[in-house]
């Protein structure tokens, strides 16, 4: 039986009259930090417990694989027991419908998915294949084209009716690549959500199945919804209404990808007798961090409106710098990382620098190399998209599905085996192109006779390998392939130690999935690393380092401490964003995800002069900081301090106890220290003279070299130099040298 669970104790008002309605279509409006991943969890709780509903007949859909997977755990957790419920990514619930339910929109279920990598591929020798330069017209904009038209719901032909792009190449490679994807049986993410919406349009017995089976619908960050999801979760829930839909429109920043802000905004439109509920208490971030992202977001004239408060405290002022160069403000942040991780009790962990482009990283990363400081550059290559685990994959993939020309492309010569590119074009024109398998028996191939036992060979091993595929354990299939292929043995004889071991933590993977999925063939681990290719790794965020993310990648994340760098007009909000509106409340959109992702500190930079694609632009301060009330934020520029050179010196100093030259000026009360336990750090300045010996409690002896107001410079005998502040740096002067 499942325990009791009392709502009243884990939820506040607001969230327990969410969980608690059940009445009509639901629009919970969470603000940032609101617990709404609590409420959901609870609201499903509660209908499985108080309600009477199967668990099999709700559905919970999310963005995410680490949502979907943080929900199911914390479900499992107040449920009591070991019960399926489908919390599941888009995409993954899309997947497995198509696979179960294939047969009712003429779809074969063996399908392969690819991921954009895969994509380009194809697309880049569609454009070669018409003759068009690459170079000039880049697979990039065509395979996003493609994925924006299928966020839509148009085919090709529908696409050239709207005149869904100016480009007349693209409807011919749209065409093109969607004939290829039918007959070598691939879908693209894309594909998913579109097969699976357009066949439940043509299939009303379809339709009406899963009508029955799903009886209450919730979604999850409902604000990124794109127009071809919002339509499968309209057929799904009208005309009964039985949804619950979970988002905040303030947070809304997808819409390069497709999605549309108007489905939260116009949800009580379209689903009459909607209640909605506003989660407006702050779990996550102290009250002026709050106050400063609604003075910010509140300029927006497109939203449905809340005002978010907490009950942990003001905490502390923000902080705004303008650096002269974009060197220099990457230092500063530098600087006050090693104050923060020195001297505030402070891990790097903590601690992350939000950017708005990619470009942005660059700087950063050169100086915290110069600093020691360690780094993580989020987003950065993904374990399953690196070249020896996506060839390995391939091997796997091509047995699951014989016509993915991808994947045989991919490994035909990996590792060499004489088998050239002539070779495969004449493998996939006899076979794949006419719809058969690459082994198919009894096709002639024009190849020359010294090729044909190489082939032979290939087709021979992939025969037995389909063979084995259904009735082998999943770590002794991949066992084969490493083995068979000669691909372990090839990477060890060109001395590729580092992608030998990435092969090792793909068995490691393959060993952990089979225990949590007993029985479960090799087929459902190549699916789930195909559907894990959407976001960010959990990998990336367990090491002890300081984050650099894009602001669109910090979405769903939170930091004790948060630097919002690049702020200045051109760069943030984005120079396009000036020609429209809705882009320009988007970049507002963004500036407020990033400030709400700080819990303690956050502070904001802006260089004057920044070198970016080779060229040096100068930027006024960005509107966003003019937004944020002027009361709650200490505006500072790298001019009204005295110094010269860099703020840094670039010595290699250790780590965590680095200070940058210039920036000492006395700390604010509480400023600098976390706590009252850290302030104690704080101890007597020690009278001490140029050329006296001192001792620090860490480093040793040393000798003072210079002098400033607050701060010594001292050369320690290990050999190492550094400036010091006086105030908090545990020194003592060694006995009767001054």
């Amino acid at each position: 039986m499942s325990p009791a669970i009392p709502y009243e104790q884990h939820l506040n008002p607001a969230q327990l009259e969410a969980v608690f309605y059940n009445k009509s279509p639901l629009l919970v409006l969470a603000g940032a930090g609101s617990g709404k991943t609590r409420v959901i969890t609870y609201k499903i709780a509660y209908l499985i417990n108080e309600c009477g509903v199967k668990p099999g007949n709700i559905l919970a859909v999310t963005f995410t694989n680490k949502a979907s997977s943080e929900m199911n755990r914390r479900v499992q957790a107040l449920v009591g027991e070991n019960i399926e419920i489908w919390v599941k990514t888009f995409h993954s619930t899309a997947a497995r419908l198509l696979r179960t339910m294939g047969s009712h929109f003429g779809i074969d279920a063996g399908f392969t998915i690819i991921d954009q990598q895969d994509q380009k591929v194809m697309v880049r020798k569609i454009i070669k294949d018409i003759n068009l330069d690459t170079e000039t017209y880049k697979p990039e904009k065509y395979t996003y084209l493609i994925e924006r038209a299928k966020d839509r719901l148009l085919d090709p032909d529908t696409a050239y009716s709207e005149s869904f792009s100016t480009d007349p190449y693209f409807f011919d490679i749209y065409r093109v690549y969607e004939e290829k994807l039918k007959n070598e049986n691939l879908m693209d993410f894309g594909d998913l959500i579109y097969r699976l919406t357009l066949g439940l349009s043509q299939n009303n017995n379809a339709l009406a199945l899963l009508r029955k089976r799903f009886r209450y619908i919730l979604v999850d960050e409902f604000q990124d919804t794109n127009h071809a999801q919002y339509s499968l979760v309209k057929k799904l829930t009208l005309p009964d209404g039985n949804i619950c839909v979970v988002g905040d429109d303030d947070q809304s920043i997808y819409g390069f990808r497709g999605a549309r802000i108007e489905n939260i905004l116009n949800f009580s439109s379209d689903y009459s007798n909607t209640k909605t509920i506003k989660l407006e208490e702050n779990y996550r971030s102290y009250q002026t961090i709050l106050t400063a992202s609604s003075g910010l977001i509140d300029r927006n004239p497109d939203r449905l409106g809340k005002t978010l408060y907490t009950n942990k405290g003001d905490g502390e002022k923000l902080e705004f710098y303008r650096a002269s160069s974009d060197y220099n403000e990457a230092s500063y942040i530098a600087g006050q990382i090693n104050r923060l991780t020195g001297f505030d009790n402070y891990s790097y962990s903590d601690i992350a620098v939000f950017y708005r482009m990619n470009a942005q990283s660059r700087v950063f990363e050169s100086v915290f190399s110069q600093m020691r400081i360690p780094f993580t550059v989020v987003g950065s290559l993904r374990f399953y998209a690196r070249e020896e685990i996506k060839d390995i994959i391939s091997y796997i993939r091509l047995v699951l599905n014989p016509r993915d020309e991808i994947a045989l492309r991919r490994i035909a010569n990996k590792p060499p085996r004489g088998i050239g590119p002539k070779t495969i074009d004449a493998i996939v024109n006899a076979t794949i192109e006419k719809g058969y398998p690459f082994y198919q028996d009894g096709v002639e191939l024009e190849i020359p006779p010294s090729r044909v036992p190489l082939v032979k060979n290939f087709l021979k091993f992939f025969i037995k390998l389909k063979d084995m595929v259904d009735k082998t354990h999943p770590l002794q299939l991949l066992k084969y392939v490493f083995s068979q292929t000669g691909y372990l043995e090839w990477l060890i004889a060109e001395k590729k130690e580092q992608k030998v071991k990435n092969l090792d933590e793909l068995y490691n993977a393959v060993e952990e999935f089979s225990k949590s999925n007993t029985g479960a063939p090799i087929s459902e681990f190549v699916e789930e690393v195909s559907l894990n290719q959407a976001g960010p790794e959990d990998e990336e965020y367990k090491n002890n380092s300081v984050f650099l993310i894009t602001l669109h990648n910090a979405k769903g994340l939170e930091f004790p401490v948060v630097f919002m760098a690049g702020m200045e007009e051109g760069l943030f909000p984005h120079f396009l964003s000036g020609e429209r509106l809705g882009d320009l409340e988007e970049e507002r959109r963004l500036c407020y995800v990033g400030m709400t992702r700080a819990m303690e500190k956050l502070f904001l930079t802006a260089a004057e002069n920044r070198r970016i694609y080779g060229r040096k632009i100068q930027s006024d301060v960005s509107k966003f900081i003019h937004e944020i009330p002027g009361e709650i934020i200490i505006m500072k520029e790298e001019k009204d301090f005295n110094h010269s050179g860099p703020l840094i010196d670039n010595q290699s100093l250790p780590v965590g106890h680095r200070v940058n030259r210039g920036r000492l000026e006395k700390a604010q009360p509480g400023f600098y220290r976390k706590n009252a336990a850290a302030a104690k750090k704080e101890i007597k300045v020690p009278d001490i003279y140029v050329n006296c010996r001192i001792v620090h409690d860490k480093f040793g002896g040393g000798k003072v070299l210079d002098l400033e107001k607050e701060s010594a410079l001292i050369k320690f005998d290990n050999g190492t130099t550094m400036k010091l502040m006086l105030q908090y740096a545990p020194i003592t002067k060694e006995k009767d040298s001054c």
